[in-house]
């Protein structure tokens, strides 16, 4: 029942995401549990994080919320249903997903100096100023880097849920034309995938692109 896999997790913040607790809407028919449930099965869907992780989420999210013996049992049987329900859809993928192109895409764009993250911190507040963290990593490393592509982990949970995706960019070059040139240059790598973009050319608009969220992951059902 994930026993010794929720007793690793306390202590541990390897590898997860740092969110601000849940703000529901005082409505009657607000329920915590469904809720839980709710995000579990995003975090798997998403597919960034472990097992620990989601299991760490959910504590972190409902800790206020739930008793402690309620919240590790839901909890544990939300993580093994939608690893269940995860294994079983992905037998019906293509063999090429979206998410496939989506990091065939990052892929090309870091090996051409273009340091791309997915799921890449909390919100785009944080993901802009610690992905000169990334940038300046991978100078240090011997990359000659032009300029940035990201996605948070808020974008990455309205992809789940059907909503597409937006990604941040940038130039290390200063200048607006820069920054647009560098755009251009994103979308010409994901369309080179065969994924659909949809993007003015102005620096104040986020790149969107059109995608069907499944990500493969490793999932098992742990036994009890």
């Amino acid at each position: 029942m994930f026993g010794s896999l929720w007793n690793r997790m306390f202590g541990n913040k390897a590898d997860r995401p740092e969110r601000k607790a849940p703000q529901p809407a005082l409505e009657a028919s607000y329920d915590p549990v469904v809720a839980l449930r709710d995000l579990v099965r995003r975090d798997v869907a998403g597919g960034f994080f472990d097992d620990d992780a989601i299991l760490t989420n959910a504590n972190d999210m409902f800790e206020e919320e739930l008793p402690r013996p309620l919240l590790r049992v839901e909890a544990s049987a939300a993580l093994r249903v939608a690893l269940a329900e995860h294994r079983a859809a992905e037998q019906g993928w293509s063999d090429t997903t979206d998410c496939d192109r989506l990091d065939a895409a990052f892929a090309v764009l870091d090996e051409q100096g273009v340091v791309a993250r997915q799921n890449f911190t909390c919100c785009g507040t944080c993901g802009a100023t610690e992905i000169w963290d990334e940038i300046e990593a991978a100078q240090e490393e011997g990359v000659a880097v032009e300029g940035y592509a990201f996605f948070h982990m808020q974008d990455t949970e309205s992809a789940v849920e059907g909503h597409g995706l937006y990604l941040n960019y940038g130039a290390c070059e200063q200048g607006e034309e820069a920054a647009v040139a560098m755009g251009h240059r994103i979308v010409a790598a994901l369309e080179a995938q065969g994924l659909r973009t949809g993007w003015d050319g102005r620096l104040e608009q986020r790149i969107g692109v059109t995608l069907d969220w499944k990500k493969r992951r490793s999932v098992r059902v742990l036994e009890s």
